[in-house]
């Protein structure tokens, strides 16, 4: 099934929900016969996102998640079970992650601060961003260092948590891709 497939079933779907439940299910917006959805903090009308995004969020706004937080953080493979996407999930999201933050934790906390986030006391830089108005995502970076003692170099790290209600709102590629998307924000507002 191609993109255009996945969006046309995703909106027959949408359609057969009213736009008042849709809105208070998943926290959207809808004004002139528009969906808007707010990303990290920007407001964005359905129709303007980009093919991914649209995918993704029409998923999102079809889905009846648990719309409170349970404050209990799990990694993708808990959140998402489907382990042959695991690796994906990490090259696609957590490597750009680290490549990018891992050598400046602090420009993480920042970047995420700026975009709606807030500071977490988790690796050497943390920082909890509502990517969608009810799907936190957590990400971490460590910094790489040189052991003295053994002349050990440890390179950076990092990775992205969800909140345990995450599974209720996606399935695990949505999961992988709406982390690689939240990440590439980041860098993107970065640069």
């Amino acid at each position: 099934m191609g993109y255009d497939d996945a969006i046309t079933l995703a909106m027959q779907k949408l359609d057969r929900i009213p736009p008042h439940t849709v809105c208070l299910n998943c926290g959207v917006h809808y004004e002139n016969g528009e969906f808007y959805i707010t990303w990290f903090n920007k407001k964005i009308a359905l129709s303007d996102a980009s093919v991914t995004q649209k995918i993704l969020w029409l998923h999102y706004m079809t889905s009846n998640g648990l719309k409170n937080e349970t404050g209990q953080l799990i990694a993708y493979r808990e959140a998402a079970p489907a382990l042959f996407y695991e690796p994906n999930f990490y090259k696609r999201a957590v490597q750009p992650l680290v490549n990018f933050f891992g050598k400046q934790p602090e420009k993480l906390t920042e970047t995420g601060i700026a975009l709606g986030g807030q500071k977490t006391e988790m690796g050497d830089a943390s920082v909890k961003i509502n990517v969608l108005p009810y799907l936190p995502l957590t990400f971490i970076i460590w910094q790489g260092c040189t052991s003295d003692e053994a002349g050990e170099e440890f390179a950076p790290d990092g990775n992205i948590l969800f909140d345990k209600n995450a599974k209720t709102w996606l399935a695990a590629e949505d999961l992988a891709v709406i982390a690689s998307a939240a990440v590439h924000e980041l860098i993107n507002f970065k640069k």
